[in-house]
């Protein structure tokens, strides 16, 4: 340890030793009113006597740091560089912390990271900076210093170190900022790893919302509607969670101030996030769960970052940067990337958005990975799951760029219905789960329904669209294609087993697909294509089983029938493109 390493431990000893008596909480309310005072000495006095500020020093130091000069800021970084074999192919990504956490948050996960994990042929080299402002970064001196230049600085980093093309995880403000790398700098992203998978200012993102709570099938699948709606109650959620958010927006220094100057009122309030952001149900408990999933040592070490480096004034000013007229005004999420994007979302995160929301800005979303437990700082509490999702989207990356290099790699690669053409474009697996490349029914006339087999008007359609295809399969090269669906009253619950038998015992003669979903986030890329195309008359959601889309011959989607119409009444229809 250095001299003026020594001087800032014992003064902060001294400043915990001599702290003032804490008002005590109110009965029974846990952390509801914020950190609980009689939790917070135990804590302070973990840090003034237990925690062996030596062996922490040791611990950070375990990886190699290093400082540059970038647009006249020294910027702090991580850098770990695995150790494989000459089989492995070492790929850069680029690790962006949030607000209240630290580089210290990726310790668990890094190492996990660059070890070689099974069916994978690949790790990661590790560049984990402290963001400007965070840390062992510095902080910009004058205003004006927002996302936009704070992304400018973590480029041109990056190419200082040697990469000029890279993946990157973001957590918290490190999505924001992985987002403007990807906005701004989309030939150097390979692919956008995010905890935080959310928009910060899109003007269709509250009227998505508000649609949800009459129509939630509509914008989230059923088993996750409870993570967005009651809207009420995540509304209140919010106001509750989000106090700190207008202060560091319009005041940071005041409160700064405080921070700065007391470890106590330090811990507090970056622990307390700790707490309600990982579960808000631990707010009721008097120790707020802190120790559920953290121990008292690790949650120290991020504390640590921030006071050693003085640097809780600077991080809160982000906020001021990012929520005001200047940066909301660039409307950035109104503008499109194609840098292929993946998001796990853990059940108790603060934000939740659906996919069909943020595929307004990634156009590539590839993925959505679901945890039913789970907060805001995963890579401290779930390494073990970040890790594998990181290294499953990375992989998924590398197949979607192979696909542009490759064509006959199309099928392994989920395709963009922003993007496609026609129902050529797309690959679906039947009944049988055997793959099937649309293209074969080029030059078809297509009647492509979602059926149900224990559906009130079950009867009638299927024994209408085997009475078409029988009359005009050969005749005029009709082709039905049928994708079973249970999202609407839960009346096709049969297995493929099931299906199949219910078909053959009907004597179905038309083609049976594999049961899908046909609305929500995991609606299959065909029916997302064929809803843009062809929207209903009150949006494009699938309002019930046997809605019926017409396909002509060239691919194209060129008309659209509810479940009211009968297959037998669209001859006439149908016949417009024979």
């Amino acid at each position: 340890m250095n001299t003026q390493w020594l001087k800032m431990i014992n003064d902060l000893k001294e400043r915990l030793l001599h702290r003032r008596p804490f008002p005590p909480p109110l009965e029974e309310v846990g952390f509801t009113y914020g950190f609980n005072s009689h939790f917070l000495t135990r804590v302070l006095d973990y840090w003034q006597n237990k925690y062996n500020f030596k062996e922490r020093e040791q611990f950070f130091n375990k990886f190699d740091h290093f400082i540059t000069k970038i647009q006249g800021l020294d910027v702090h970084y991580i850098h770990v560089k695995p150790q494989v074999s000459e089989d492995v192919e070492v790929l850069p990504l680029l690790m962006m912390h949030g607000w209240p956490g630290s580089v210290r948050e990726f310790y668990e996960v890094i190492p996990k990271l660059t070890t070689p994990q099974p069916g994978k042929k690949f790790v990661f080299e590790i560049i984990a900076p402290s963001l400007p402002g965070f840390g062992f970064s510095q902080a910009p001196v004058r205003p004006g210093f927002g996302p936009v230049e704070m992304a400018i600085v973590i480029s041109n980093l990056m190419k200082r170190i040697g990469y000029d093309k890279y993946y990157i995880h973001g957590a918290d403000f490190g999505h924001v900022m992985g987002s403007m790398l990807a906005t701004f700098f989309p030939q150097n992203v390979l692919g956008f790893h995010t905890t935080t998978p959310l928009l910060l200012f899109h003007p269709l993102e509250n009227i998505f919302t508000l649609l949800g709570t009459l129509w939630p099938s509509l914008i989230v699948e059923p088993q996750l509607q409870s993570r967005m709606y009651p809207l009420s109650e995540h509304l209140l959620r919010l106001a509750e969670e989000s106090g700190y958010l207008h202060l560091q927006a319009t005041k940071p220094d005041t409160v700064g101030i405080a921070l700065t100057d007391s470890p106590a009122g330090l811990a507090a309030y970056i622990l307390e996030k700790f707490s309600t952001w990982t579960n808000n149900a631990y707010k009721k408990s008097g120790d707020g769960n802190l120790l559920a999933k953290f121990s008292l040592t690790h949650l120290l070490d991020n504390v640590m970052v921030y006071w050693s480096t003085n640097t809780i004034t600077t991080s809160m000013r982000t906020y001021a940067e990012t929520l005001n007229k200047r940066f909301i005004a660039m409307r950035l999420d109104e503008i499109p990337t194609d840098v292929p994007t993946w998001g796990i979302k853990f059940k108790h995160e603060l934000v939740f958005h659906p996919d069909c929301m943020l595929k307004l800005k990634f156009k590539n979303y590839l993925h959505s990975t679901i945890v039913e437990d789970g907060g805001h700082f995963a890579a401290m509490e779930n390494p073990d799951i970040l890790a594998t999702d990181i290294f499953d989207a990375v992989d998924t990356f590398l197949q979607f760029h192979n696909h542009t290099k490759n064509p006959e790699a199309k099928e392994r690669v989920p395709v963009n219905p922003n993007t496609a053409k026609t129902i050529y474009d797309f690959s679906v697996k039947d009944i049988y789960g055997r793959a099937v490349k649309l293209d074969k029914y080029k030059g078809f006339v297509l009647l492509i329904v979602n059926v149900a087999s224990q559906c009130g008007l079950t009867d009638t359609n299927y024994n209408q669209l085997n009475e078409l295809y029988e009359k005009y399969a050969k005749s005029r090269n009709l082709r039905i294609l049928a994708f079973p669906c249970n999202q609407f009253g839960g009346q096709e619950p049969g297995t493929e087993k099931e299906i199949i038998k219910f078909t053959k015992e009907r004597n179905i003669k038309f083609d049976i697909f594999e049961k899908i979903e046909v609305n929500g986030e995991s609606a299959h890329p065909l029916w997302q294509f064929l809803k843009q195309t062809q929207s209903g008359s009150f949006g494009d959601f699938i309002k019930w089983n046997f809605s019926k889309f017409i396909v002509d011959k060239n691919g194209t989607p060129v008309e659209r029938f509810g479940p009211n119409v009968n297959p037998i009444d669209l001859e006439p229809y149908l016949a417009k493109y024979w």
